[in-house]
C-alpha cells in the first residue's frame, strides 16, 4: 500500500473502531492513486472476523478466517462486485446490487458492495443506485471508485463520505517509486525525471521510455504546429490513436502557461511563442471541453472531435498572429 494513503486508513480505521463508518464510501483520484487498493482493504477489513491493528493504528484483515478465505477465493455471499468490459454499467446491473442488500447475510453481519468506475454508470443506473444510498439497510456498506470524479451525479456524492487521494508530486512523488537514481536513464536525459510539476497522472511516461519518447515527440509537434501549422496530421493521429495524447495536450499547455508566467523554465524552450496566457487558456479550455466529452458522451466520435479540436486552435492561434 502506497505510503500517502495511511493517513486515509487511520482515519477509516478509527471510524469503524468506533462503529461511526458511513453508509457510502466514495474514494476518487487519477489512475494509479491507490483508491482502488484503499476499497479492497476496507471490504477486507469490513469482512473479516479477526481483524488486527498495526503499529500505525490501521485495521488489516486477518487473511486466515472462514470469510477472508472465502473472499481470497471470490465466493463470499456477502460481498458483490459491480464492475463492467462494456462502457457502461447498466440499470439492472444496479438493480441487482440493490436486491443483493435486501437480502440477510449469509454468514457475517455486515453485507458490501464495491463499485467500480462508478463514473461509467448511466443516469438511469445512477438513479437506482442513489435509492439505496438513501434507504440503506442494516449493517450495509457501499463502496464507489472513480477516475472522474466531477463524471458523476453530485446526488451521489453527496450522499457519500468522500475521500479525494492526492498523491504526492514532483520530487516527492518521483522519490516514492524511485525514478531518477540511474534506473531509467534515458527518462532523466529526456529531463521527465526532474519534472517539479510532476504528478502520478504522468507515471506511464516517467517509467516507460517508449512512452516518454512519444510524450517527446507529441510535445515538439505541438509546439510546430502553434508556431507554424505544422505536423497537423501527426498531431491528429496521435489524438484518435493514443490514449494518453489528450491529456499530453492538455500538459503540454499547462506548461507553456508555467513558463509564460516563469513559474517553470524549460531547457526545450527553442522555440518564439506569439501566443500569450489569455490565447493558451482559451486553448486549455478546449482541451477540458474535449476531453469531457471523451469521458462522458458514449458514443463520441474522437476523429470528429479531435478534428475540430485542432481546427479551434488554429482559429484562436491565427487570431493571436493577426
Amino acid at each position: 500500500m502506497q505510503a500517502w494513503l495511511q493517513t486515509t486508513q487511520q482515519q477509516l480505521s478509527r471510524q469503524l473502531h468506533a462503529n461511526k463508518l458511513p453508509h457510502a464510501i466514495l474514494f476518487s483520484g487519477v489512475k494509479g492513486a491507490g483508491h482502488e487498493e484503499l476499497a479492497l482493504w476496507l471490504t477486507q477489513v469490513l469482512l473479516c472476523q479477526h481483524y488486527h491493528v498495526d503499529n500505525l493504528n490501521i485495521l488489516h484483515g486477518c487473511n486466515q478466517c472462514k470469510t477472508c478465505q472465502l473472499f481470497a477465493s471470490n465466493s463470499y455471499p456477502d460481498h458483490i462486485t459491480l464492475s463492467t468490459d462494456k462502457a457502461t454499467i447498466g440499470v439492472d446491473e444496479v438493480r441487482k446490487l440493490s436486491q443483493f442488500f435486501e437480502k440477510t447475510a449469509h454468514i457475517g453481519t455486515a453485507k458490501t458492495a464495491w463499485v467500480k468506475q462508478a463514473d461509467s454508470m448511466t443516469i438511469s443506473a445512477a438513479n437506482a443506485l442513489l435509492k439505496t444510498l438513501e434507504e440503506p439497510t442494516a449493517n450495509s456498506f457501499i463502496i464507489l471508485t472513480t477516475n472522474s470524479v466531477e463524471t458523476l451525479l453530485p446526488t451521489i456524492i453527496s450522499r457519500c463520505q468522500q475521500f479525494k487521494i492526492r498523491p504526492p508530486v514532483g520530487e516527492n512523488l518521483l522519490a516514492e517509486f524511485s525514478i531518477g537514481d540511474g534506473q531509467h536513464v534515458t527518462l532523466q536525459h529526456n529531463q521527465q525525471s526532474t519534472d517539479l510539476f510532476a504528478n502520478l497522472s504522468h507515471y506511464s511516461e516517467l517509467s516507460d521510455a517508449s512512452v516518454a519518447n512519444d510524450f517527446q515527440t507529441f510535445r515538439n509537434n505541438i509546439k510546430q504546429y502553434l508556431c507554424y501549422h505544422a505536423h497537423r496530421a501527426e498531431l491528429l493521429k496521435a489524438l484518435v490513436d493514443n490514449n494518453n495524447a489528450m491529456r499530453w495536450f492538455e500538459k503540454v499547455i499547462v506548461d507553456l502557461t508555467r513558463e509564460q508566467w516563469r513559474w517553470e523554465l524549460s531547457a526545450q524552450s527553442d522555440l518564439e511563442m506569439n501566443l500569450g496566457t489569455e490565447k493558451l487558456w482559451q486553448i486549455y479550455r478546449l482541451i477540458q471541453t474535449a476531453n469531457m466529452k471523451l469521458k462522458t458522451l458514449v458514443q463520441v466520435n474522437r476523429q470528429f472531435l479531435s478534428e475540430k479540436l485542432l481546427v479551434d486552435i488554429s482559429q484562436i492561434v491565427n487570431s493571436a498572429e493577426g
